[in-house]
């Protein structure tokens, strides 16, 4: 079946590709490789922080935290993603990033890994995590390099070659001008080669603090 995004509402997209494409796909072979590598980079960033400190944004299935010592609040529009979480005890929550159900200054933390390509107005999405971000608290953000990731679809046979519900085409600049407004940038680098720059990359890495 084509998926023709411009012909749906990104819940629906979302709800789509959760069926046709479950996380637990990312997780194994060599695309398992390289999100261990960034799960890794993003995990150390909240070491030692209380669960309910961290809000994860598009957990998609909950494995970022699965086998670690911390219950942070994770919540996706995806029911369909929600409902095959194996970690039952997790705080799971199906709500959408635009509109998130928090109070102001809620968190120390925001995780964003791999879902500001899935939406159209990301700038929207960071705008609410900087909401909810207690004064100084951090954004983690990781996006995929769409060029290069559709490059290895194609190598590893998976079809359609971009991934159906990337709506938006990610890059350093963009982030930078997204994050003009209410952060200032601590880290920032590609992965999985940081000596090489992001156009030969397959994803760009960045940790924001709120100001």
């Amino acid at each position: 079946m084509a998926v023709d995004p411009k012909k749906m509402t990104e819940n629906e997209l979302h709800e789509y590709v959760a069926e046709t494409e479950g996380h637990e796909n990312q997780v194994t072979g060599v695309v398992g490789y390289f999100y261990r590598m960034y799960r890794a980079e993003v995990l150390e960033r909240v070491k030692g922080m209380c669960g309910e400190d961290v809000l994860e944004i598009g957990c998609g299935e909950g494995l970022m935290f699965e086998g670690v010592d911390m219950t942070p609040v994770q919540m996706d529009v995806s029911m369909r993603r929600l409902a095959k979480a194996r970690d039952k005890n997790a705080a799971l929550l199906c709500a959408d990033g635009y509109h998130l159900p928090f109070r102001d200054q809620s968190f120390s933390a925001v995780l964003l890994v791999a879902v500001l390509e899935h939406t159209l107005e990301p700038w929207r999405i960071l705008a609410e995590a900087r909401r909810v971000l207690k004064p100084g608290g951090k954004v983690v953000i990781v996006v995929p390099n769409d060029v290069t990731m559709s490059a290895g679809r194609l190598v590893l046979g998976k079809f359609p070659i971009r991934y159906p519900d990337h709506l938006t085409f990610t890059t350093p600049s963009k982030m930078r001008k997204w994050l003009r407004q209410g952060f200032v940038v601590k880290e920032k680098f590609p992965l999985p080669f940081r000596f090489l720059p992001f156009s030969v990359n397959l994803f760009y890495f960045v940790v924001a603090e709120a100001v």
